[in-house]
């Protein structure tokens, strides 16, 4: 029989398919296995709980897939079954592992190590307020588990529940999978299981950045296009330079790719088409600034402005995204936020010397330290400014 948490009857099949990811850094997601890994998202309303469930991913393992060190929180019912094939794992391993199955018992809360193959976004624990018209079969579906599941995590629900009600949740994102091109490659699009795959992206070449980021203007502004990848919030100030466009794209793709997030990214202003000053903003007058809404929790009011709606982990990423592939020079996060940051970046496996590369956090905010700088009022959204190109001699740093 197989180990499950709770009174359960016959073990189910894991229904996730997915690619094997290799050459990714151990990682702590939520209070889950050794993973790395990134949330996905979805509609809905739902207030999260700040102690997120376990890690989550799919697919199987490739041949000789390289192992990722992960820290798993088991989920009420869950069973050993469905977590090693979450991981691409088999259930041999994973008692070999943690001998505290080995006496056949799982129960919700255990920590569990997972030397895994697969890189999971996280599951979290929410609590969603049920909508008119909503049935336990569209919620199960709306967040990827099984009905039975959802009734069992809520069982002094009646079955014939009324709009208002609140339900726990225990979120099972799916891996968002981004067409992605390598450049140059006459095959076309190339998928690379566990390897980010920069596309090419159409950008004209015509948009420079004249002056500084707080005094200067945009010649030949580009502006950025409708995609899949991110939503834009007002057209008529999302112009930029050439280089900007060009990485911001990369950045989101990227990001898209390894952390799995499929919720709403909100891009924000970054330049009036001609540059200058833009009020009520300081700067954005050389279309190198860009304001993105930081990506939040899976069920949570897209009204809401606290900080523990705000996914952390799938945040972390996204500076990462820009640090590696958006030729970020900057990117202002108000101090208060930091430490929030600095923890989800340490438990996606973040090493010491990266932390200290990229967030100002612990030190103080009005040190010359790190990407992610303080800045007072951005509580909810980074401001990620782009290095200046090197073929621009008019564009001012």
């Amino acid at each position: 029989m197989p180990h499950r948490t709770g009174h359960r009857p016959a073990p189910r099949t894991n229904a996730f398919g997915g690619q094997p990811a290799s050459g990714w850094r151990t990682v702590i997601l939520g209070a889950a296995l050794w993973l790395v890994g990134a949330p996905a998202q979805a509609a809905g309303s739902a207030d999260v709980d700040d102690d997120a469930a376990t890690s989550d991913r799919s697919g199987s393992p490739g041949p000789k897939a390289e192992r990722t060190l992960v820290k798993h929180r088991v989920v009420p019912y869950e069973s050993v079954e469905d977590i090693a094939a979450r991981y691409g794992v088999t259930k041999a391993e994973l008692v070999s592992w943690n001998r505290v199955l080995r006496s056949g018992t799982l129960k919700a809360g255990w920590e569990l190590k997972v030397r895994a193959r697969l890189v999971p976004p996280p599951r979290q624990k929410i609590r969603y307020e049920v909508k008119r018209g909503d049935t336990w079969q569209e919620i199960a579906d709306r967040f990827n588990v099984p009905e039975g599941d959802l009734h069992r995590w809520n069982r002094d629900v009646p079955r014939k529940f009324k709009a208002g009600q609140t339900l726990v949740v225990y979120t099972n994102p799916k891996l968002r999978k981004v067409a992605a091109v390598t450049s140059g490659d006459p095959r076309g699009p190339v998928a690379i299981p566990g390897e980010v795959v920069l596309p090419e992206f159409d950008v004209p070449s015509d948009g420079v950045s004249i002056g500084s980021p707080n005094r200067g203007r945009l010649s030949g502004g580009v502006q950025l296009p409708e995609s899949e990848l991110y939503t834009v919030r007002r057209p008529e100030e999302s112009f930029g330079s050439s280089h900007t466009i060009l990485h911001l794209q990369q950045a989101v793709s990227a990001w898209r790719q390894r952390s799995g997030y499929d919720g709403e990214l909100l891009i924000g202003a970054i330049s009036l088409e001609r540059g200058g000053r833009f009020r009520p903003h300081r700067s954005h007058q050389s279309g190198r600034d860009v304001d993105i809404r930081l990506p939040k929790k899976k069920g949570a009011s897209p009204k809401s402005d606290s900080p523990a709606d705000i996914d952390w982990t799938a945040s972390w990423h996204l500076i990462k995204s820009f640090i590696d592939h958006g030729d970020a020079s900057y990117i202002f996060l108000d101090y208060s936020r930091q430490k929030r940051l600095y923890e989800a970046a340490k438990d996606a496996g973040a090493t010491k010397d990266e932390l200290e590369a990229a967030i100002q956090y612990p030190r103080a905010r009005n040190t010359n330290n790190g990407v992610v700088r303080h800045e007072e009022g951005h509580l909810i959204h980074i401001h990620v400014r782009v290095r200046c190109p090197k073929d621009q001699a008019r564009c001012e740093d």
